[in-house]
């Protein structure tokens, strides 16, 4: 099987143009026709019916469900590319969303930095939703998240580092700032300060206010924590935020939810699954993991 003829079919697929699959190849449309032809063969199976104008193709139900593998096929394809690329570069990439960053590498740094691992580190620092899929995709192999649940895509392997509750954030001079705990539906009238889409606190408040049937006044989004607790600090309005963040010299007080079956923020290290890790990778990996 050619998997060049897997990139014609899938163009083929989301195109429905054989003039425009070959332009995007810069190759003939015979070529494109040929490619179909020969999967077929090979499957046994019609996945394409064109009218006899050429004009217009019909994906037939089985084209459909081989579209599925021929993407599972040329995605492995290309992660396997990236890693055989990746292999002469010496450093590590490795992903890092910044409250993590901030709040757990320097506890490691001193170990990291024993084993000859810190001077080798690449951080890309994002969200973890992005980390998520760069790591799917072989753009990265080791990378630390933060997950609102476990139930992650299966070809990704996961350590749990720690676990963290996510609590409520408010100014020191604001009437919550009394409570021991408070219940989620007493932030319906408040104004609030959230994080951005690609951060798991947003994927946790929005269970929270769906359970609750409520919408909360969100005021402002940042992708820095900072300058949230910042703003709270204000008392502009509350926050929702993991305790991993939340520090002494903040300037507000942190107040647990009391609503049961709440969302905690899961700490963890994870790679692919078929990856094998490089010497370097396996000894970041065994510190992350604390294995010895």
């Amino acid at each position: 099987m050619n998997i060049q003829d897997l990139k014609y079919f899938h163009a083929l697929i989301n195109l429905k143009s054989y003039t425009k699959t070959a332009e995007q190849f810069n190759v003939s449309q015979p070529t494109i026709t040929a490619a179909i032809k020969r999967l077929e063969k090979k499957f046994g199976g019609q996945f394409i019916i064109r009218d006899q104008s050429h004009k217009s193709i019909i994906i037939t139900s089985l084209g459909r469900q081989f579209d599925e593998h021929a993407q599972a096929i040329l995605n492995e394809v290309s992660i396997a590319e990236a890693e055989v690329k990746a292999q002469p570069n010496p450093d590590i990439l490795f992903g890092l969303p910044p409250i993590i960053g901030r709040n757990y590498l320097p506890t490691i740094a001193p170990t990291l930095f024993s084993k000859g691992i810190l001077p080798r580190l690449n951080v890309v620092e994002r969200g973890s939703n992005d980390l998520r899929k760069m790591l799917i995709e072989g753009e990265i192999n080791l990378t630390l998240l933060g997950l609102a649940s476990l139930d992650i895509e299966p070809i990704i392997k996961v350590h749990v580092i720690d676990r963290y509750p996510i609590e409520v954030i408010v100014s020191k001079n604001h009437p919550f700032a009394q409570k021991k705990g408070i219940y989620f539906k007493e932030l319906s009238q408040e104004n609030f300060i959230g994080m951005t889409q690609d951060y798991i606190h947003t994927q946790a408040l929005e269970k929270l206010a769906h359970q609750n049937h409520i919408t909360l006044n969100t005021i402002y989004r940042s992708p820095d924590v900072a300058v949230i607790k910042s703003l709270v600090a204000q008392n502009l309005g509350v926050s929702y935020v993991t305790t991993l963040s939340i520090h002494d010299n903040d300037n507000v007080v942190s107040i647990p939810l009391l609503d049961k079956d709440q969302p905690e923020f899961l700490f963890a290290a994870a790679t692919r699954k078929n990856h094998l890790l490089t010497a370097k990778e396996e000894v970041l990996w065994n510190i992350l993991t604390q294995k010895k």
